[in-house]
């Protein structure tokens, strides 16, 4: 057999209720570099490598998403525990992928019939997308992160508008067969196919409604893998449970290759340079292929026992996300070093603002100016209006801004208030309108007219801000709002500000 020298990269697998990585470099000795049970009893079912390939993210019949360092560190579970009811998943997950861009997002599927959107930055489910009647079997995101494209068990392909939330369109599969993978092309926004259990392969063009080319029935049983090449998404590969592996290419109907093997086909992943294909079996094995002309087989990795089938394999990036692995902290292991600012999902847990909220305010001495023709277009962080419950509820517009409604020429950070906020009394909002202190003082002066302009007089003196913010006369006594705190080491003061400030 060839050697497999050449492969650099880390392959995740799932079997069982266990997790391994390989680094098939390391043989004849023992590949295996770290096995762990995110839940003991319970199936993984998916898994995936995020952008800095330091993070590995799993999910399966333990209802969560569990994320793992490759040196062994748990980094906890999606949702955290104790969060509240909207982020509970009650589901068993099938299916996980991350964003394509970076690994802030990562959606999920399974029997709830829905899918999810998680802000793993927050640790927050950001987005419900609905329209399915059936378990979820796989769910992904367009090269562009404009769509995600989800299947389910009864036919159905549904694609998903990440700006709003809505559906952009509901495809059928022609045959009504169960469907059961999905992939989209790296290259092409508009490009997927699918798969399911009558072995028919449908390749998609998403500005259309009907496959743009058909493979029907090419696998006598169920369809088990199905990728496109990363570095050219004419050529497609799939596996099956009739124990072959077969390469497509678009401009013909009929296969390029087929290769049979001794047990059934479970899963299947391409590296990324499309050179080498991993096909996981029922067995437990792990089939290797060079797909550099007629797919040869490299080498058989034994991954897991001969009862447990490989349900997932996921390759590291080729190009990933670049972090100190020896100093990060968890958070940028997998996060990566900048936050990014997604096109798409810039803030996606806006808090509701008050309309009557003017344009500009004060605080602390500096002033910060949002221009918006409507404060709905911006939102300010939890941390400022004391709330961080979900977006149930909201408009598919505030639940998820578009870019072109934010203040071009700046980053999102300069849309947001301080973050360390904090009133000097703890009492006040600069928020919420309160009634004004002085006007209830006119009550009595109503008969002292001269006292009251001798004390006008006086307390200029004393109190220079009266000079810009006077006494109210009489029949001004209308509600004004607090705008704003200044903190000094003189007296504490309240501005009162007439409506007309800016």
């Amino acid at each position: 057999m060839n050697s497999t020298d050449s492969i650099k990269t880390l392959l995740a697998t799932t079997g069982g209720d266990t997790v391994k990585l390989f680094d098939l470099t390391l043989e004849p000795r023992d590949p295996c570099i770290l096995s762990y049970t995110p839940s003991p009893g319970f199936q993984v079912n998916s898994v995936k490598w995020n952008h800095t390939n330091l993070v590995v993210a799993s999910a399966g019949d333990d209802k969560k998403i569990s994320l793992w360092r490759k040196n062994g560190q748990s980094l906890g579970t999606v949702p955290l525990a104790g969060t509240d009811g909207a982020d509970n998943i009650e589901e068993s997950i099938s299916t996980i992928n991350f964003s394509s861009k970076a690994s802030r997002y990562i959606c999920s599927g399974g029997s709830g019939q829905v899918v999810r959107i998680w802000d793993l930055q927050r640790k927050r489910c950001i987005k419900w997308l609905k329209g399915h009647t059936d378990t979820i079997s796989g769910a992904m995101y367009n090269c562009k992160d404009e769509h995600l494209a989800s299947i389910s068990l009864n036919g159905n392909l549904i694609l998903h508008n990440l700006a709003s939330s809505a559906k952009a369109a509901e495809l059928k599969d022609p045959n009504a067969q169960v469907l059961r993978v999905l992939d989209y092309s790296k290259i092409s926004r508009h490009l997927l196919v699918t798969a399911g259990d009558d072995g028919s392969i449908h390749l998609w063009d998403t500005t259309g409604r009907s496959p743009k080319v058909s493979w029907l029935k090419q696998h006598s049983a169920p369809t088990s893998g199905i990728s496109f090449s990363p570095t050219n998404d004419k050529i497609v590969a799939s596996v099956g449970m009739d124990k072959k592996l077969y390469t497509f290419d678009s401009g013909s109907r009929r296969p390029s290759f087929c290769i049979p093997y001794e047990a059934p086909f479970s899963s299947l992943a391409f590296t990324d340079d499309g050179f080498t294909l991993a096909a996981g079996t029922s067995s437990g094995r792990v089939v290797f292929y060079d797909v550099r002309g007629k797919p040869q087989p490299l080498t058989v990795l034994r991954a897991y026992g001969n009862s447990e089938a490989v349900t997932s394999l996921c390759w590291q990036r080729a190009k990933p996300v670049i972090v100190n692995e020896n100093n990060c902290a968890a958070e940028m292991a997998l996060l990566g070093s900048a936050l990014e600012d997604s096109i798409l999902m810039p803030d996606p847990l806006p808090a509701m603002i008050s309309s009557s909220l003017a344009t500009s305010m004060t605080t602390s001495g500096s002033r910060t100016t949002v221009r918006s023709s409507s404060v709905d277009s911006f939102s300010f962080p939890a941390g400022i209006t004391g709330s961080t419950s979900g977006t149930t509820g909201l408009s598919p517009s505030e639940e998820t801004p578009i870019r072109s409604s934010l203040w071009k020429g700046g980053s999102l950070a300069r849309l947001h208030a301080p973050r360390n906020f904090k009133d000097d009394m703890e009492v006040f909002s600069p928020l919420v309108e309160v009634q004004p202190i002085t006007p209830s003082l006119d009550k009595l002066w109503d008969d002292q007219e001269g006292f009251k302009k001798d004390f006008d007089k006086k307390s200029s003196l004393l109190f220079p801000s009266s000079l810009r913010f006077p006494l109210p006369v009489e029949g001004g006594n209308e509600n004004r709002p607090i705008f704003d705190w200044k903190s000094s080491s003189l007296p504490k003061q309240v501005w009162i500000l007439s409506g007309s400030c800016a």
